[in-house]
């Protein structure tokens, strides 16, 4: 009898090793299409986020341009960086959008009370940008900024809040890709005058022409936990885990028109990998598919756009 006992003992628990190993086979099975599903939620909520807040940036920046002290017949582009000759004064560049505000040394703040008064002393623009900013250590420097490649700023003397601004952000578009996934692209502003025709003198900001605010916030929404695949060529629900979008950043770019790429960082620094990281700012993250580079992040470039009628006294 106790022989028998003994054997179904043996049998029990040799039966719960196998219901054990059973349940995490299930799990392994599983956790992957929970993380998907979880990857997918932060970064569609993320994506949203970002949405929203453009939509109410491109808002004010255009009611605030549409109603500032500018001459009647000058240009966006003009205007951004319009000196008033009597007064000094800048008036977008002092209350409503300055690009050497794009880029903020957090290192320089001691505590964040000093960091929300700095703020609070920013350009309304670049204030409401704040919830869209990135930590980037790229420069050995702690960094809050706005997404998009971080380039060293070729605008003498420029300055943030009476702070000098070594840097500034350039925003990439990527206008092709080959089938090596060599990546061909552009430069664009994070404020752009909505225009059929690249020359500024043709722009609706001038009331030569119609006298309008037409403008775009540019946004670089950079997944970070989602790579970057092309499709695949035998249809767009076959597999195409062969055409990932390697993160080579060796391409011939065109020189940005807001200032210096700077070099890419050593592959030992912790800046290396990134959505944002690179230097050109397309992102590169870690994974054994990059053949050692890396691959590009899922990629989207977004746009808000606003149109305000200008209110011009002469």
């Amino acid at each position: 009898m106790v022989r028998h006992e003994s054997h179904l003992s043996r049998r029990s628990a040799a039966g719960a090793k196998a219901e054990r190993g059973a349940a995490l086979i299930e799990f392994a099975l599983v956790s992957l299409a929970l993380y998907l599903l979880l990857a997918a939620t932060i970064e569609f909520g993320r994506l949203m986020f970002s949405a929203q807040g453009m939509q109410d940036i491109a808002r004010l920046a255009a009611r605030e341009l549409a109603v500032a002290p500018l001459p009647a017949d000058i240009t966006f582009e003009a205007a951004l960086t319009y000196v008033d000759p009597v007064s000094g004064n800048a008036p977008v560049l002092q209350r409503i959008f300055n690009p050497a505000c794009l880029v903020v040394n957090l290192d320089t703040f001691a505590t964040d009370d000093e960091i929300d008064a700095f703020f609070a002393a920013m350009p309304l623009v670049n204030k409401a940008l704040r919830p869209l900013m990135i930590i980037d250590r790229s420069t050995g420097a702690m960094l809050l900024r706005y997404p998009g490649a971080l380039l060293s700023s070729n605008e003498p003397g420029a300055n943030c809040a009476g702070l000098a601004a070594p840097y500034t952000v350039g925003i990439p578009r990527v206008t092709a890709r080959g089938a090596d996934g060599q990546e061909t692209f552009d430069w664009i502003p994070v404020l752009q005058e909505i225009r059929a025709d690249p020359d500024p003198a043709t722009g609706p900001f001038s009331l030569a022409v119609d006298g309008v605010v037409a403008l775009r916030v540019n946004y670089p929404y950079q997944a970070a936990t989602m790579g970057g695949f092309r499709a695949s060529a035998d249809g767009p629900f076959e597999p195409n885990i062969s055409n990932r979008i390697v993160a080579d950043d060796s391409m011939d770019a065109p020189i940005p028109p807001t200032g210096t790429v700077l070099a890419e960082p050593d592959p030992a620094d912790n800046a290396f990998y990134g959505p944002y990281a690179g230097r050109y700012g397309l992102g590169r993250l870690a994974t054994p598919l990059g053949n050692g580079q890396g691959i590009r992040p899922f990629r989207k470039l977004l746009a808000a756009q606003a149109i305000y009628r200008r209110e011009v006294f002469q």
